[in-house]
């Protein structure tokens, strides 16, 4: 009787337990269509392909390999994951009922009252900072572009580092060395007129949109001034992903006076030595500037869904693009240091680009 009384009690675990597995949800198929790897990939999943899992707690894991996949709601209702892909690969998803585990904090941004105003962002490689409007009260620093931070640790360290207020002495996790100045920096834009570069100051109030764990989303107003016969003001929505080395820049400005405004979206090169780069078929610039005693911070810009040519003005390559008011012009831009250890050439960043480019114009296929 014993031995019976003990196999019931075994049968009713095991069908309790059954009865408490997860509940599938939800089945999707994404398919690589390049001949390339890729570690990381960003993928959108339409907010009406899931938009009935609103609300609902749930995880999401790859069919044969039952590996849990990280995902973030966006603010436009798209779900947001990252998955890596060999070439050509097909990787069928599944939607569970329940909750995901904990994930390590990828991305991170704020805004920075005690330096001046700054507003500073990192992901697991890299970090950047546009400067705020009070640091124009403090001329022999004001600068305009935006500002590359070199990182070798995939922790984040925006906060250490403005505590300390050490950032530019390597603490062993990396510093900021990288020159901006009055340019375009790692990746920018202004007005360009008569050959120009016209300067309309820093940010004056921003908004965090989307705060992680996998994409860090904000945006920065710049207040209306009057220039060369115009009125301008502008919006700045940068999105930077983790595991990206470039920030997606979506820049609209509005103004009154004239029909059209010519601006430039490029990065800096100073005349240095080293290899500027000018893919016009991936309309890219890249830049690799000749080493130091802190290593390289290699910089680029590149345009999706443009004809616009690459060209080389004023120490930068770009682009010049004429706008319309409201008009809205969309750009990658961001950095890479060699000491990180991953990127350690210019061919290696070049490589990096094209990938890059490649991967804009045939995204992860998302199908059921």
């Amino acid at each position: 009787m014993k031995v019976i009384h003990w196999s019931i009690i075994m049968m009713g675990f095991n069908s309790l337990s059954n009865a408490q597995q997860s509940t599938l949800l939800y089945k999707l198929r994404l398919t690589n269509s390049l001949e390339i790897s890729r570690d990381l990939q960003s993928i959108e999943i339409p907010s009406k392909k899931i938009k009935f899992l609103s609300g609902k707690n749930f995880k999401i894991t790859e069919t044969i390999t039952k590996k849990e996949i990280p995902y973030q709601w966006l603010s436009n209702g798209d779900l947001l994951i990252q998955e890596d892909f060999k070439s050509k690969e097909i990787k069928n998803i599944e939607f569970y009922e329940g909750s995901i585990k904990p994930l390590d904090t990828k991305v991170y941004g704020r805004f920075v009252p005690e330096r001046l105003g700054d507003f500073a962002w990192e992901n697991d490689k890299i970090a950047f900072r546009m400067y705020g409007k009070e640091l124009e009260k403090v001329p022999e620093q004001n600068g305009w572009g935006m500002d590359a931070w070199a990182k070798r640790t995939d922790r984040m360290v925006i906060n250490e580092w403005y505590k300390l207020n050490n950032y530019h002495q390597d603490n062993g996790d990396g510093l900021d060395f990288f020159q901006v100045g009055s340019t375009l920096g790692a990746g920018d834009i202004l007005p360009f007129i008569n050959d120009h570069f016209v300067y309309l100051g820093n940010y004056t109030s921003y908004k965090i949109i989307e705060d992680g764990p996998l994409r860090m989303t904000f945006e920065l107003t710049y207040s209306q001034v009057k220039k060369d016969g115009y009125n301008i003001s502008l919006t700045k929505r940068i999105s930077l992903d983790a595991g990206s080395q470039l920030n997606k820049s979506v820049v609209t400005y509005q103004f009154s006076g004239k029909p059209s405004l010519p601006v430039f979206a490029g990065i800096v090169h100073w005349n240095g030595k080293g290899q500027k780069i000018s893919d016009q078929n991936n309309h890219l610039a890249a830049y690799w500037p000749e080493n130091s005693k802190n290593g390289i911070v290699g910089t680029a810009i590149l345009f999706p869904d443009t004809n616009d040519h690459i060209v080389d003005k004023n120490q930068h390559l770009g682009s010049e693009i004429i706008l319309k008011s409201n008009q809205s012009v969309t750009f990658y831009s961001g950095a890479v240091w060699d000491k990180a250890g991953k990127i350690t050439s210019s061919q290696d960043w070049q490589k990096y680009l094209q990938e890059f480019a490649l991967q804009l114009k045939y995204p992860i296929q998302v199908s059921k």
